[in-house]
């Protein structure tokens, strides 16, 4: 018997048709090349902008501060409210060529707020845009608002009062992102108590650009119910035990970290210790056209430079739903369509192995 090509284009497309989730994508990082490029050329701020592979050139950073100047650069060019409702819109078509089924995707509504837009405005827009998507492509999506590091508890409560009226309407829960380093989880401990008070699912970024007691901060002082990345959680072994035990789930982005500078190289990346010692890892893209990514490249990782067999895959991708803010009923109908979509996917890759 031989082992089916994983370089070759039906791999490929084999892992694109794998039944997914996106539990780690931040909506503005995903906007497709095409429809940001689009923005630029509309608001004619750049003349350096000239061709979408000027744009690919911008995608590129140093390390992960220069990717949060690139961030709030790209930012600039949405300049409306009603580009949300495009941005969810084209985002989600292209999840759903993908084979995504649920998305609970970030959105930062504070980080246009010097270009004068508002919370609900963003937030309303996103929503239609959501709903035109599953009337179009049936992937449900929910949204979870950032709120950024830096901008300080006031301005993050004042956020989250103007989201309430959302809540349980398209928006799920609250999230931290921003400069790990510079701002720590537990000045924002004020707002996430409120936030579990009212309803909101937690989680935030930690163990990214900052280390293990960053995770814990996140861990004890917000509560939070999932961890963005949890990249750095082996520099505490005691915390690796803990969130075995515990099953909190990680949000864990591979090309991402790479591209930021936190991990060396995939073959690095401690993903495939944390799946084998029984962690709750699930697999996202975080911000794929700036890292020039997808979700099915992120799977094909896994099996081209971290070892996952196509049954870990399956394991992964289940692990979606399990880490997934639904509610059991929901996880019980999703989880049963993935299993009989996975039934079919095998049967056709133990076929192409036999092929060779």
């Amino acid at each position: 018997m031989r082992t089916i090509n994983q370089e070759s284009d039906s791999f490929y497309d084999l892992l694109s048709s794998i039944p997914k989730t996106e539990l780690h994508l931040h909506i503005e990082g995903a906007i497709p090349l095409e429809t940001l490029y689009s923005f630029m050329k509309k608001r004619d701020r750049d003349a350096f902008i000239t061709s979408i592979d000027d744009v690919k050139s911008r995608f590129v950073y140093t390390d992960f501060e220069h990717f949060i100047e690139t961030w709030i650069w790209k930012n600039t060019f949405i300049t409306d409210e009603q580009d949300f409702e495009l941005i969810a819109y084209e985002v989600l078509k292209q999840l759903h060529q993908q084979n995504v089924q649920y998305v609970e995707a970030f959105y930062s509504p504070g980080d246009f707020s010097g270009q004068g837009l508002s919370v609900s405005g963003i937030t309303e827009n996103l929503l239609e845009g959501i709903r035109r998507a599953r009337i179009d492509f049936r992937i449900c999506c929910q949204l979870i608002m950032d709120i950024v590091r830096g901008d300080g508890v006031d301005v993050g409560m004042q956020r989250m009062e103007e989201v309430t009226p959302y809540l349980g309407k398209g928006v799920i829960g609250i999230g931290l992102g921003g400069n790990e380093q510079k701002f720590p989880a537990q000045e924002y401990a004020p707002v996430y108590r409120e936030a579990k008070k009212r309803g909101f699912r937690l989680t935030a970024h930690a163990g990214e650009a900052a280390g293990a007691d960053s995770i814990w901060a996140s861990i004890n002082t917000l509560q939070v119910e999932r961890i963005g990345h949890g990249t750095r959680a082996y520099e505490d072994p005691h915390l690796v035990t803990y969130l075995r035990e515990s099953q909190i789930p990680l949000e864990m982005c591979v090309v991402s970290n790479v591209k930021t500078g936190v991990i060396s190289s995939c073959e690095d990346h401690p993903i495939n210790t944390y799946f084998n010692e029984g962690l709750l890892v699930t697999v996202n893209s975080d911000d794929p056209t700036m890292f020039n990514t997808s979700i099915t490249e992120e799977y094909a990782l896994l099996t081209r430079y971290l070892h996952f067999s196509f049954q870990d895959l399956e394991s992964i991708s289940i692990n979606g739903i399990k880490a997934s803010f639904l509610p059991e009923n929901e996880k019980k109908r999703l989880l049963k369509k993935f299993k009989a979509e996975w039934k079919k996917i095998h049967v056709i890759y133990e076929g192409r192995i036999e092929k060779g």
